[in-house]
């Protein structure tokens, strides 16, 4: 019991780092509106605008910077708003998001797997044993006896015939030579 609880404290630890860094950082640098999510904590009395720059420090480069403000609705007053608050509350939104998402997963799929694996008992293989076949004829000739004994060794191959079975006609077979 003591193992699964810290392993779910490792999982949603695991969460809200990936929430922060690949959730708000990573995919915020992609999809910048994803920030917004962390508005009501970072500019509450504000809206968020965004602000991107484009420079071209060498003709093979371009960068793009990218500064969040917060503009007070009141005043129009501009604040820059720091990269680390913003992903850090956005990130743990997206983080919770994450965990919730892996618990219940979790629990969803494991209480199937333990339904599936609880009803299914495991079924007996029958074992069906099939005749060899009867090849007929007392004295055969070589050609008839390699196909004989190749067909017999298909049979076995294919489990239609058991591994005695095929040695008492291989024994026939060999024997009719």
């Amino acid at each position: 019991m003591k193992n699964s609880k810290l392993i779910w404290i490792l999982i949603f630890l695991w969460s809200i780092f990936m929430g922060i860094t690949a959730g708000s950082i990573g995919f915020g640098a992609i999809f910048p509106s994803m920030n917004r999510i962390a508005k009501p904590l970072v500019c509450p009395r504000g809206d968020m605008q965004l602000e991107t720059q484009t420079y071209i420090p060498t003709p093979v480069e371009t960068v793009t910077t990218l500064t969040w403000y917060c503009v007070d609705r009141t005043t129009g007053e501009k604040t820059k708003i720091g990269l680390f608050p913003m992903s850090l509350y956005a990130g743990i939104f997206y983080g919770l998001i994450l965990f919730a998402l892996i618990y219940f997963g979790i629990k969803i799929w494991g209480s199937r797997l333990d339904k599936n694996s609880a009803s299914a008992s495991p079924t007996p293989i029958k074992r069906t044993s099939v005749p060899a076949p009867h090849f007929g004829g007392a004295a055969a000739d070589v050609g008839d006896a390699l196909r004989r004994m190749k067909e017999l060794q298909q049979l076995r191959d294919a489990n239609l015939v058991s591994e005695s079975e095929y040695e008492q006609k291989r024994a026939e077979v060999l024997k009719e030579l």
